[in-house]
């Protein structure tokens, strides 16, 4: 019996390592599915979490009521509420493939006996749930080229950098979610627009990266373009950017490696998930 219970008990602390469920509770006013001003600002803030890569992909929407009204109507009333609240969410950037299921139970799940107004208020709600799964070590298929060592930019670097090497562009960082650069990637863009001025015959492949899901070859959602090629975005705006202040197309390309090649991992911190939303330069011919 009690090898039994300490087998159940790791079996059950390896489940909790592998994802870790959390959810927001939307409220709403009795007899209504118009979300009131307090519950966007709810739904705002889980908005922002699941740009910051802090919230899977894997959202489940339910709706309930209390006991008040018809069965019937309660139903009705509580789809509503999901797609409401399913509605504002896909309006303010949650990918519509996010969002796996929607369910509408109306009085049937309460979570108190709805004897109080109080207790009635608790039920006329929409519960936002997702798993959010650990992530794995990064871990590269056999036949993968080599990790190429990543060097740092600089303008001195060009001198002595060999053909096939990369340097890492410090600075050129990118808003959750997005292919707009962050006000500090302003300096790095304009020595990368010098370097490439100054030596003509310079020719580079432009990389870039996501954070968030390390070691997955899934591209990321781009919220300034409405498609899921972000990285790849990310490393055609450094590569707008140049073409738009003089540097011929012939001398650079651009191609996006999604979250396969993490700097920091794991990611902890907003600040590591910023140095993973980055770009890279790989040195073709010089």
């Amino acid at each position: 019996m009690k090898s039994f219970i300490v087998l159940l008990i790791s079996c059950l602390s390896f489940t909790i390592s592998m994802a870790q469920d959390s959810s927001r509770t939307i409220y709403f006013d009795f007899d209504q599915h118009k979300l009131r001003a307090s519950e966007k600002a709810v739904l705002d803030e889980f908005i922002r979490a699941y740009k910051n890569g802090e919230i899977g992909d894997s959202i489940v929407i339910k709706g309930h009521c209390d006991i008040t009204g018809p069965v019937a109507y309660n139903e009705l009333l509580a789809r509503r509420r999901t797609f409401a609240v399913h509605e504002y969410l896909l309006n303010n950037g949650i990918p519509k493939t996010s969002v796996t299921t929607i369910q509408s139970f109306g009085e049937r799940m309460p979570v108190n006996d709805n004897g109080t107004r109080a207790e009635r208020q608790l039920n006329r709600r929409v519960e936002l749930i997702w798993t959010r799964p650990v992530a794995e070590p990064p871990v590269r298929a056999k036949d993968e080229e080599p990790v190429i060592p990543v060097k740092d930019f600089s303008k001195a670097a060009i001198d002595t950098v060999k053909e096939g090497e990369i340097l890492r562009m410090r600075n050129i960082n990118f808003y959750g979610g997005r292919h707009t650069f962050l006000p500090i990637a302003t300096i790095p863009l304009q020595e990368l627009l010098e370097v490439m001025q100054s030596h003509p015959k310079l020719v580079i492949e432009i990389q870039g990266h996501i954070c968030c899901r390390p070691g997955s070859p899934i591209d990321g959602a781009d919220f300034d373009s409405n498609d899921n090629h972000l990285s790849r975005n990310r490393a055609k705006a450094v590569y707008d950017f140049l073409a738009e202040h003089g540097i011929a197309k012939e001398r650079m390309s651009y191609v996006g490696f999604a979250g396969t090649r993490p700097l920091i991992y794991p990611e902890q911190t907003e600040a590591d998930r910023t140095a993973n939303r980055r770009v890279e330069v790989k040195i073709v011919s010089k």
